[in-house]
Parts: C-alpha cells; sequence; structure tokens
C-alpha cells in the first residue's frame, strides 16, 4: 500500500508517506531454481555487537510481519512492520481508533495512493506516545484512514516502520521470530559473510538498493528498488521498453497489490535471476506492471519493489544511519520459488483467521472446480485453517500433482471441493 498526505507541508515538506503494495497478491517464492551462493555457509551469522534497546517477537500475518503495538495506553494493536515507508510516521486503517485511543485533536487530511488517481479524507494526530513492548517513544506522528472497520479490506490495525528504522538498527530474525532493535551508536557489526548492500534514502526518504535482474536470456541490468518489507511477495517490475523491463513470453493475468485507491492489476511471469549483493536467487516469480499503472511512484525514478518473499530467505540487519543492509541466508533459503497451483491469485487471513479469496485465475484448479472471488477456505484436508499458520497453507498449495480438499464457505452455504494441484507459472 501506498499513501501520499496533502496539506502537510508545514509539518513535513514535500512529505510523501509510501508503503507500497502492503496488501498483495501472495506469490510464494519458494522456488524452483536454486540460489546460487558459492561457498557461503547457510548456517552462519552475521556477529552485530551493541546495546540492545529492545527485543520484539513478531509473526507472519497474510504474508507480512506483525507486531504487538499500544499508542497512548490503549489495548494492543496489530500492525504490519513497513520498510517501504518515507517518514516516522504510525499509520492507523481504521477511523474508530480515534475515539478508542482517545484522539481529541486530530485535524483532516487528504490521502493518495496506488490503484487510483483521486484522493480520500484522512486524519492526522501528533504527539502521541506509541509503544512496543518495554520500548516506548514518545511524540510520534499518526495518520488515520476514514475507513470504518467494518467495510475496510485492511484486516489489522495498522503499519509502523520508518519510526523504528530511523531511530535504531535493526535485527530482522524469521527463525526465532524476533526484531532485535540496537542504539546506533553501540553497534559493531561483523561483515565478513557477505559485503554489505547499500542503502539509498535520497527518493522522499524511501529506501532503494541496487539489484542486477536478468529478467530472460543472459542480460543483466542494473535496477533501482525499493526495499519494502511491506509488500508480501517476491519482486515487481514496472515495464519499461526503454530499460529493457519487458515481461516473459509466458506470463499470466494477476495482481500485484492494493493500494488506498484499489487493486493493481498485473502480469505475472518468471524472471531468470536477481543478485543481491554475493547471493543469487533464480526463477523468481514476479508481477509486471504495465505503463498507466499507478505503483505509488514515478517509473522515473524507480525500477520497482522487493518484497518480504525475498528477504525471509534472510536473516537481516538494516542499518539507515550507514545507509547499508547486511544480509545472512537462513533455513528457508534454498526453498524453492513456487507460484500459487491451486489458482488463487490474492489470498488474506481474516481477523478470525480464516482465508479469503480476492482473485481466482483463469484456467486454473480453482477457477476449474468452481471456486469464486469472494469465497472463504475454512478447511484444508479436514483440518480448521486456522490451525496452519500462513506459510503452512502455502506450503500445502505449492505441491505439484497433489490432490487437496477444501472446505469453502460462500455466504452461509458450505462446499467441498477437491483440486489437484498443477504448476500455472
Amino acid at each position: 500500500m501506498e499513501i501520499m498526505i496533502r496539506n502537510l507541508s508545514e509539518t513535513f515538506p514535500g512529505f510523501v508517506l509510501v508503503a507500497v503494495f502492503l496488501l498483495s497478491i501472495p506469490l510464494a517464492i519458494y522456488s524452483q531454481g536454486c540460489a546460487d551462493t558459492g561457498k557461503t555457509d547457510l548456517g552462519a551469522k552475521q556477529e552485530i555487537q551493541g546495546k540492545v534497546v529492545a527485543y520484539i517477537p513478531f509473526k507472519i500475518s497474510s504474508g507480512l510481519i506483525l507486531v504487538n503495538v499500544a499508542i497512548n495506553n490503549s489495548k494492543e494493536l496489530h500492525m504490519f512492520l513497513d520498510t517501504g515507508m518515507s517518514a516516522p510516521i504510525v499509520a492507523l486503517f481504521h477511523k474508530e481508533a480515534i475515539a478508542e485511543i482517545g484522539l481529541p485533536n486530530t485535524r483532516q487530511v487528504l490521502l493518495g495512493g496506488a490503484g487510483g488517481s483521486g484522493q480520500k479524507p484522512g486524519y492526522l494526530a501528533q504527539g502521541v506516545t506509541v509503544k512496543l513492548g518495554n520500548l516506548e517513544m514518545p511524540n510520534q506522528t499518526l495518520v488515520i484512514m476514514d475507513d470504518s472497520r467494518d467495510a475496510s479490506p485492511w484486516q489489522v490495525d495498522g503499519i509502523i516502520g520508518r519510526t523504528l528504522f530511523d531511530s535504531y538498527v535493526t535485527r530482522i530474525d524469521y527463525e526465532a521470530s524476533t526484531i532485535t532493535l540496537y542504539d546506533p551508536a553501540s553497534v559493531q557489526i561483523n561483515n565478513s559473510i557477505s559485503p554489505a548492500i547499500p542503502i539509498s534514502l535520497d527518493i522522499s526518504g524511501i529506501p532503494t538498493i541496487e539489484a542486477r535482474v536478468a529478467i530472460s536470456g543472459h542480460e543483466e541490468r542494473t535496477l533501482k528498488l525499493v526495499l519494502d518489507l511491506g509488500h508480501r511477495n517476491a519482486l515487481f517490475l514496472n515495464v519499461n521498453k526503454a530499460k529493457g523491463i519487458i515481461p516473459p513470453h509466458h506470463t499470466i493475468a494477476g495482481i500485484a497489490g492494493r493500494g488506498i485507491q484499489g487493486v493493481v492489476p498485473s502480469r505475472i511471469g518468471r524472471i531468470q535471476e536477481i543478485q543481491l549483493g554475493s547471493f543469487t536467487l533464480r526463477d523468481v516469480p514476479t508481477s509486471f506492471l504495465e505503463e498507466g499503472v499507478n505503483m505509488g511512484l514515478s517509473r522515473e525514478i524507480v525500477d520497482g519493489d522487493l518484497g518480504q518473499l525475498v528477504f525471509r530467505k534472510f536473516n537481516l540487519i538494516l542499518d539507515y544511519k550507514n545507509r547499508r543492509m547486511l544480509l545472512t541466508p537462513n533455513k528457508y533459503f534454498d526453498n524453492p520459488n513456487e507460484f500459487d497451483m491451486a489458482g488463487f491469485g490474492f489470498l488474506e487471513q481474516d481477523r478470525d483467521g480464516r482465508i479469503s479469496i480476492h482473485n481466482v485465475i483463469e484456467n486454473s484448479p480453482a477457477s476449474e472446480n468452481g471456486i469464486r472471488q469472494g469465497d472463504k477456505i475454512v478447511k484444508i484436508n479436514g483440518r480448521d485453517v486456522r490451525e496452519f499458520d500462513y506459510y503452512q497453507v502455502y506450503d500445502v498449495l505449492r505441491q505439484n500433482g497433489k490432490r487437496i480438499s477444501l472446505t469453502i464457505e460462500r455466504g452461509k452455504e458450505r462446499m467441498e471441493k477437491t483440486l489437484t494441484l498443477r504448476r500455472l507459472l
């Protein structure tokens, strides 16, 4: 998701808050091609020493990192952690939060974002206190959308990101499901495993990195990509014929994500490889955004967006002060990069833990069995879907040739469906 805020020049000159494609199509990249690391020891750890400010546990919800946050002594709110933000702002999705938290001095602003060209009303609140565990951050700024909780497509309470990354060196451990925040003045990092990847914050404060990408054939090009943990997919690229960013021959129609103005259509195909520092990932499912599609940032300044399903293959250190990112391969690194074999183009966990189907790919096992957009998955192979974590569901849906049974809910009706999974991409 991407948010642009108008009428805030006195607070943040030239301010644009961007969290690109917060809710996107789950292209889970467990991949068929391997990742090539040369002689890298996948059991090695990036050594980081320094004063620990906080340990923050997290879980994965709808493919994104979810943390518990309190605002002004509120009850715990559930928020996605997002690097794709341009300023230290906490965003809340539901207008009910104004009364629930007790925010008497809000003022109206206009919000714009991906998925359309219009603007929506929202609210701004300043001087609030944000808490994560024992960490307390006073004098923070909130943006609240003018959407009711019942009508909102957002299933969590909000997003948080730059508020943390500007202040602390951040280590994200996907194996331990833990975020560790360090005092940047005290940090020392052993850089022997892999060279640091430079981070630029020159585009309105949005973090970008450079990566070598080969779409097809053997021609590589250096592309500028948003570093975006708020994007649940692996990668999207902006189609640009002048730069040679052209979709491969075989693609399928899908959805790249949802902005506050609506969904963002794309064509989905596999790129040959992407190189991040000394690490290479191959056969990565990638969304290609045609010219004219609003992804929230100008195509003249960024070429695309690198998301959660790439970064999940690593434990990573983000050091905004020194403009660097360090990657250490973890136990997920060699998992194959597979696309959904049932044909569910856009799945999302609801507040009750069930899974809503927001897109069904044509000529797929799902469409051929009469499953529709808007249906819900309530059981998989006879087990309540709430017993699965997010990635267990996607492991089940990525087994070529496997027969699976699904209990589907459509309104008040329940139906049993049996699908034989097959590769669509």
